[in-house]
């Protein structure tokens, strides 16, 4: 299996700040790139790392043991 390291720091920062929106500010990126690193990072590791809402992200358990 391989994973772009990229795909972790991309990682870090949204469950960081809980926003992809501004995690993509932070890593001067925009945001649906974010939105699709995190998917293919989630999509690698075979279970979702957040549960998306209206007012952001918020880690799954998996998401937390990452």
């Amino acid at each position: 299996m391989y994973v772009n390291y990229e795909y972790y720091r991309i990682f870090y920062y949204v469950a960081k700040y809980k926003n992809v929106s501004q995690a993509a500010k932070i890593l001067s990126a925009n945001q649906p790139n974010l939105s699709r690193s995190i998917k293919i990072l989630e999509s690698e590791l075979g279970c979702p790392l957040f549960v998306r809402t209206n007012r952001g992200m918020n880690l799954t358990s998996e998401g937390e043991k990452l």
